[in-house]
């Protein structure tokens, strides 16, 4: 499909909208979005030399549509990055300790990440890393166990409702922070809580 011009002028003009629309809301400025856009494309055309088309990396596991506004969210932040100096990294909270996240084996990292996969994986493990042991294994017992609050509830001796609210105010938390530490890396992108959770539908985050 890479190098059926036509196919992609079907694409181009179907997505087009949505990505310029996407990039605009998520912090780049229109000419941006249109350079950014217009690069895109080129890189869904296959070249005579060694380098394949882009859409040879799409492998199908989410809409093509969400994959399109992942790369094009990708390249945005490169772009902002390397146009912006960025301040210093703040040093990882409780180094020493042993975190939820931390517990959780995660694939090898490649050579060199995106700047997306690095932004949401920094935010959310710092955010993860904030929250209350006790919190973090509820959590944990929930989402990724499959154990019901009522069980819980048993479990800690308490109304289940103590559970709902305890788990309502851990997710909350764990929202706020990483949108806090994604604005502080990053003040020109404006990303929702939604906006993140499609972004890591299409990226190896690692512990997710």
């Amino acid at each position: 499909m890479g190098g059926d011009s036509e196919a992609l002028g079907v694409l181009r003009n179907r997505y087009q909208p949505v990505l310029f629309n996407v990039l605009v809301a998520r912090g780049a400025r229109p000419i941006e979005a249109e350079d950014l856009l217009a690069d895109l494309w080129g890189d869904c055309v296959d070249t005579s030399d060694e380098r394949p088309s882009l859409l040879h990396k799409f492998s199908g596991k989410c809409p093509l549509q969400n994959w399109l506004i992942t790369v094009a969210t990708r390249r945005l932040i490169d772009l902002k990055r390397k146009r912006q100096p960025q301040p210093d990294a703040p040093a990882h909270d409780n180094e020493s300790g042993t975190t939820f996240i931390q517990r959780v084996p995660a694939p090898a990292s490649s050579p060199v990440e995106s700047g997306l996969v690095e932004l949401l994986r920094d935010a959310l493990q710092r955010a993860f890393a904030d929250c209350p042991a006790e919190a973090l294994v509820m959590l944990r017992l929930v989402h990724l166990h499959r154990i019901s609050q009522r069980e819980l509830a048993r479990m800690w001796g308490c109304h289940e409702a103590t559970i709902s609210r305890s788990l309502t105010q851990a997710m909350d938390a764990i929202k706020r922070e990483t949108m806090r530490r994604i604005k502080e890396r990053d003040p020109w992108l404006e990303l929702t809580w939604e906006d993140l959770v499609q972004l890591c539908e299409t990226q190896d985050i690692g512990f997710l």
